[in-house]
């Protein structure tokens, strides 16, 4: 039976598929569960090197609001809904129904463009496309880490007040193209963000 809290956080590390393939970089994920069903995430990149920076990923640069002396640009973007962000950088959520193979996955880009899908069980569609209102997207990017935080509602398409089984991941691009998956367990030998093992259950 699923809990009913006012407010559950957690930070978790994500592991890439390929450590020896992928980019050498320290990644995370955080999670706020706020009792009413917001869902507040952050991922959260950096290089595990202190002389080493992101250059080498395709991300956006954003124009800075913020002071030059800062180093940093901070954005709230409003991007549109779009299918197959997953084939370059992007931000992943996997939203699990409790005591059910139901399942929801979020995709946000770097650029804030979205996308919400439904899920009967494993990899097998439902309704497709989630009637749902778009998230609040706000990037903060320097030379060295590039955060981006994500608010959903899921109040409109969500069907208990319990928080969710959540798998938190992330796809990322190199800028010669070589993509990487992030995630918080791999237990299959290929990337499989659907895989309900890798899901968080709170």
């Amino acid at each position: 039976m699923s809990r009913h809290p006012v407010m559950v956080r957690q930070v978790c590390p994500l592991l890439p598929q390929e450590p020896q393939e992928s980019p050498n970089l320290l990644l995370s994920a955080e999670f706020v569960w706020r009792e009413g069903g917001v869902l507040e995430l952050s991922y959260n990149l950096r290089p595990s090197q202190r002389d080493s920076d992101l250059l080498a990923l395709a991300l956006p640069c954003l124009e800075p609001t913020s002071g030059p002396a800062t180093g940093s640009v901070t954005g709230s973007l409003q991007g549109d809904r779009r299918d197959e962000l997953w084939k370059h950088s992007c931000f992943e959520a996997f939203i699990g129904l409790p005591d059910s193979q139901q399942y929801w996955e979020l995709n946000v880009s770097p650029l804030g463009h979205w996308n919400l899908y439904s899920f009967e069980r494993y990899r097998q569609s439902g309704s497709g496309l989630v009637e749902a209102l778009p998230p609040a997207v706000t990037v903060r990017q320097t030379r060295r880490d590039f955060r981006c935080d994500v608010v959903l509602d899921l109040r409109p398409w969500w069907p208990i007040e319990g928080m969710p089984e959540l798998g938190l991941t992330m796809v990322l691009e190199e800028t010669n193209g070589r993509l990487s998956y992030w995630a918080l367990s791999h237990p299959g030998e290929a990337a499989d963000f659907h895989d309900r093992r890798s899901f968080l259950t709170c």
